[in-house]
């Protein structure tokens, strides 16, 4: 055993020592008695919360909100007090190009867009049809349905071979 365990191992035997056969009587001294004490009669008053003010202050009723903020409108769009922000920069400006007009033939763009890569200098879009998942470059042909024309985030064209019809998909900026 260590020398600071015998210490240690001493001071708790002798505190319990003490505790079990220490003098257990009530302290022996003086025991003093309370003493009244009359109020001298040039005590200043305490001062009431009233005494302070000139006016007592009144309570006001509730105004029904109508009132206070207006109607409310159901048109109006909900804002949430804590949205989303961005710090990302603005994304690059769309160059215009001439409206591609959709068919009633051409079905709507059958793709779920799960993400994108740039590597070598190229874009590469993920793209989910089911559970069949295809990467896609400019050029590529799917289910010689549709072509990948142009990828260029925020939008990627593809034009629908039966009809030659072309689409947009929006894919997000460059991030």
């Amino acid at each position: 055993m260590k020398a600071r365990q015998a210490l240690m191992l001493a001071a708790l035997a002798g505190s319990a020592g003490l505790a079990i056969f220490g003098d257990r009587t009530p302290g022996g001294g003086d025991t003093v008695e309370a003493v009244s004490r009359p109020r001298p009669a040039t005590a200043p008053k305490a001062e009431t919360p009233t005494a302070r003010h000139k006016h007592t202050p009144a309570i006001l009723a509730l105004l029904p909100r109508e009132q206070l903020m207006g109607p409310r409108d159901e048109d109006r769009p909900a804002t949430t007090l804590f949205a989303a922000q961005s710090l990302d920069r603005a994304p690059a400006a769309v160059t215009p190009q001439t409206p591609t007009v959709v068919a009633s033939d051409t079905p709507g763009l059958p793709f779920t867009y799960l993400g994108k890569k740039y590597e070598n200098a190229a874009w590469e879009v993920y793209l989910a049809i089911g559970d069949q998942t295809y990467f896609v470059r400019e050029g590529t042909v799917i289910d010689q349905k549709y072509a990948v024309n142009q990828i260029r985030p925020p939008v990627l064209t593809m034009t629908y071979l039966p009809t030659r019809q072309q689409q947009t998909m929006t894919i997000g900026g460059e991030e």
